[in-house]
């Protein structure tokens, strides 16, 4: 057979920079720059900024790093999370900044690869909760602000007015990829809108990878709609919203993650953010990387609570784990996804990673129906950070193209890694074979089969298969990518909703990807309904979906439709995060956290032996989650300002205020959150001779902020 080989370019890393280069820093480094839009670009982020082309990084810096240093070198600091920075840096100075003494860690933004709703929110309670079931009162999100990142967001749904389809709930959307402007403060690309008015003759987000899509419309929909005189209401439907559409890339999330930051703090209202998406070739599958440390950063230090989809690769045997001794080699035959291809498929993704220092090697190899082997690539080594740029090996007309880079030690984890994309093109079925083969001396390496687009997205496994007898199969264990294994993050799996007053549903959907973490953390975290969930649709999309009920708006048709996954499972908890935050505003995201898997339900489908990594901890329960959340009022001061003091405390008849601050208003409540007394004066002295002995929690409004104290009444 005829084998012609070429552009084939195997490279080493010599070292002449510190350890806290990722793998696409040094293969940045390593290409050949006059080719970057070709060989570089489809993997990694650039941004044109005025005629200067910017490489896109994410960096972490020491607390001394003077940022002087890369204003000289004309780069641009974006977003600030900590000391974590999304960076942007002309592509003739990347040598000079990784120069730089006191940046930690750096490497490119990888680019992201990327039941009736009525039933649903009975299901977990959510209309009990507004109903104000055993609680001080309704609830409905009300002074929330629910952030979703994602695609397809019709601005003139009427969803997002409230429920007489007359107020309008979105208060800000930044489309990423809509370059006319104006563009957020600090951020030097995209357009925002921030008016009714400006988002209403917007119409829709921009067309994109993604044509003009729906998800996002569908997304909100779930946590905050309205119901548009329909049964298919979210669960914060009172909640008002921020949309972002966002580029390709890590620091186009962060940087929609600031933005949504910034727009809630300056309206002192609590944020939760939902992420409906996941991918599995970015990060080290460990929420160790540079965007899960910043988002555990930014949950930390502003109260942002994150949450997001755990992915829809539950019945995928897409992942495979070797235990490596004695200079093992496996085996394991790679499938694609020829038959059915989706639009934009260009192959398949193999992403590798080790869960311990120790160093692997990796191979792909060729062959053909009689399981001869045609052509084995060279071993790509984690310990010498090898890179394979674009190579093309044509056989009797067929091509195999692949690309590698590995990379002995990821930044934070410290883990060895690989990837591989792999194409064929004029694919016959059953005449060639893919092989992917793996040797170690020790340690243990993991690796996953995922869709490789065209567009630079993809995020369905296909099968590790046994083509030979020496193969090993793969499994749909590790299934939950990023972001959701980060520390910041809630990871919400699907089921199918069972009301109340059904006898049927509850099972888990079998695409609900399936846990745990790499280092074992437990992930996903919590479940929700996710099959069939009916939602609006945007009335711009390009695609064609199903109708189920169809209304007339300002002269404009509006469509709700049936989508399943943890995609949708995903809004249900954050529209929940943000009932409980409407009740008990100064929750702490890991207070949220704790709440949710305390109150988690179990049934006969969950099993008894919770958490496990197909559930979490169960599923959500809004009613218990929100009581809980009342529950906690006031049993942690919240406040500790000591220019107001209460005396005495315990008291009998009489509480006196000690400040020099002028007084707005005192509420005194129990702590189910019930009003017991209200004092709209500035006054110093309060009678409280009514109260029944207990404890209560007094809300002293100031000027600019309310201080909240715990009370005992003897």
């Amino acid at each position: 057979m005829k084998k012609i080989l070429f552009l084939l370019v195997i490279l080493s890393f010599e070292g002449l920079y510190a350890q806290h280069l990722g793998i696409g820093i040094k293969g940045f480094l390593q290409n050949d720059q006059s080719k970057l839009s070709d060989n570089f670009a489809q993997r990694y982020s650039f941004r044109e900024i005025e005629g200067t082309s910017y490489l896109v990084t994410i960096a972490k810096l020491s607390d001394d790093f003077n940022v002087k240093d890369l204003e000289y070198l004309n780069c641009k600091i974006v977003s600030k999370i900590g000391n974590i920075i999304t960076l942007y840096i002309p592509t003739c100075r990347v040598r000079e900044v990784i120069a730089l003494e006191g940046i930690i860690e750096i490497d490119i933004s990888r680019k992201i690869n990327g039941a009736e709703l009525d039933r649903a929110t009975n299901d977990v309670s959510s209309d009990l909760v507004w109903q104000g079931f055993e609680l001080p009162g309704g609830y409905s999100g009300k002074d929330v602000i629910i952030g979703v990142t994602d695609w397809g967001f019709d601005y003139t749904h009427p969803m997002f007015y409230d429920t007489s389809m007359t107020n309008y709930r979105i208060i800000g959307a930044w489309d990423q990829y809509r370059m006319q402007g104006p563009s957020p403060n600090n951020f030097p690309y995209g357009t925002v809108f921030y008016t009714q008015q400006e988002l209403l003759a917007a119409q829709s987000d921009t067309l994109n990878i993604y044509n003009i899509g729906t998800h996002g419309t569908h997304v909100s929909g779930i946590a905050a709609g309205a119901g548009a005189s329909t049964p298919y209401r979210g669960v914060a439907f009172d909640s008002e919203l921020l949309m972002a559409t966002f580029l390709i890339d890590e620091a186009a999330v962060l940087d929609a993650y600031s933005w949504m930051r910034d727009v809630a703090k300056q309206k002192n209202k609590r944020l939760v953010i939902n992420g409906s998406w996941g991918l599995y070739h970015f990060g080290m599958m460990d929420g160790t990387s540079l965007l899960d440390q910043a988002v555990k950063l930014m949950s930390d230090t502003d109260s942002v609570v994150f949450v997001t989809s755990g992915g829809n690769n539950g019945d995928n045997n897409f992942h495979v784990k070797k235990v490596f001794t004695n200079n093992d080699t496996i085996s394991t035959g790679i499938t694609f996804d020829f038959q059915y291809p989706r639009p934009n498929y260009w192959g398949q993704t193999i992403t590798m990673t080790g869960d311990s220092t120790d160093s692997f090697s990796s191979r792909i190899e060729f062959y053909n129906n009689l399981q001869e082997l045609i052509y084995a690539t060279p071993w790509v080594n984690t310990a010498s950070n090898d890179i394979i740029n674009d190579t093309c090996i044509v056989i009797d007309g067929d091509s195999l193209i692949y690309r590698a880079n590995s990379l002995a030690s990821s930044l934070a984890s410290h883990r060895p890694l690989a990837d591989w994309e792999i194409r064929l093109s004029n694919y016959q079925a059953g005449k060639y074979f893919v092989v992917l083969s793996t040797k170690a001396s020790s340690g243990i390496v993991h690796a996953w089969n995922v869709a490789c687009l065209n567009t630079g997205v993809g995020n369905w496994g296909l099968n590790f298969a046994r083509f030979q007898g020496n193969h090993i199969s793969g499994d749909n264990l590790y299934g939950v990518g990023e972001p959701a294994v980060g520390d910041g993050m809630i990871s919400v799996a699907a089921y199918t909703a069972k009301p109340r007053e059904s006898y049927s549903g509850g099972q888990r959907a079998g695409f609900s990807s399936i846990g745990p973490r790499i280092d074992g953390a437990l992930k996903p975290e919590i479940a929700a309904p996710g099959v069939n969930v009916k939602s609006s649709i945007s009335s711009f999309a390009t695609e064609t979906n199903t109708s189920v009920q169809d209304i007339y708006f300002n002269d404009r048709a509006y469509s709700f439709a049936s989508f399943s996954g943890t995609s949708m499972s995903s809004p249900m908890v954050a529209g929940i995060v943000a009932l409980m935050l409407e009740a008990n505003p100064n929750l702490t995201p890991s207070q949220v956290k704790t709440i949710l898997f305390q109150t988690a339900r179990q049934d006969n489908y969950t099993t008894s032996t919770l958490p496990n990594d197909k559930w979490g901890w169960g599923k959500v329960s809004a009613l218990d989650a929100v009581k809980k959340a009342v529950q906690l009022i006031g049993l942690t001061e919240i406040e500790n300002d000591n220019s107001v003091v209460l005396y005495p405390n315990p008291a009998i008849d009489i509480l006196n205020i000690k400040t020099n601050h002028k007084i707005k208003s005192v509420i005194i409540s129990d702590l189910l959150g019930r009003n017991q007394i209200i004092s709209q004066k500035n006054s110093n002295e309060i009678d409280i001779s009514t109260l029944n002995k207990g404890v209560y929690v007094v809300s002293i409004g100031l000027e600019n902020k309310v201080l909240r104290y715990k009370l005992v009444k003897n």
